[in-house]
């Protein structure tokens, strides 16, 4: 009888085990994680580059567009996301090309590399500020 209770208590023990590593693994898989080295990383530059392009692709390709184009100076952060493929949420600070001026955007990119595919999903103002440097 002494087997058979240490039997089950070990049996009980594995399972709560179990289920918990199921769960922490569950809820990291699909989770934003932050991507360290931002601006030493060339495939997060590249991929803000290609926010900011794809950007001006699209808005040239609106009638009546007045709005002036931007250029890209770096990613300032990125979280990686793992989807059907990966995804990216940057926030990347910008020049507008007509003023000089810089500003803050935050832009998703959907990447899918077993279909050669990038998409840009958003790419908008961001809340933060740039601060002037003097």
């Amino acid at each position: 009888m002494a087997k058979f209770n240490l039997s089950v208590t070990t049996i009980t023990f594995s399972i709560i085990i179990l289920i918990s590593i199921s769960i922490s693994v569950s809820i990291r898989l699909g989770g934003r994680t932050k991507v360290e080295d931002v601006k030493t990383n060339k495939e997060i530059q590249a991929m803000g580059k290609y926010s900011v392009e794809e950007y001006n692709r699209l808005r040239r390709s609106q009638p009546g567009n007045n709005e002036g184009e931007l250029t890209f100076s770096q990613v300032m952060e990125a979280e990686q996301q793992v989807v059907a493929g990966m995804k990216y949420y940057l926030t990347i600070e910008t020049l507008s090309k007509s003023s000089g001026d810089p500003k803050v955007f935050q832009a998703v990119v959907e990447v899918k590399p077993w279909l050669h595919s990038k998409k840009l999903l958003k790419f908008a103002p961001s809340t933060a500020n740039l601060l002037p440097v003097w």
